[in-house]
């Protein structure tokens, strides 16, 4: 069962434009290992009032795909690159119900 994988976090530091530049080169280099343990889909969005309140929605296979990639020790090093603290993530499910 496909699952939504939501993190919530808050981006280290004042320089957005260099995380980003770090977040782009990590996600380009992890790319392909990432879809190959089951990653269908990364989007990622700020909060307009302030850039620094960070969303991320992937969409995985199963969320045992998920949970066994962000377990690896290099998506933990990211992850300590990127945010304040540790991330707040959740797993969602499509509820079947009427979409548009």
């Amino acid at each position: 069962m496909a699952v939504k994988i939501v993190i919530r976090a808050i981006l280290k530091g004042n320089d957005v434009g260099a995380i980003r530049k770090i977040h782009d080169e990590v996600t380009a280099a992890t790319r392909r290992m990432a879809q190959e343990a089951g990653d269908i889909s990364h989007h990622v969005y700020l909060n307009p009032q302030n850039p620094r309140d960070f969303l991320g929605i992937d969409e995985w296979k199963s969320p045992e795909a998920a949970a066994a990639f962000a377990a690896s020790p290099q998506i933990k090093e990211f992850f300590g690159r990127l945010f304040e603290g540790q991330p707040e993530v959740t797993v969602w499910a499509d509820s079947g119900w009427n979409q548009w």
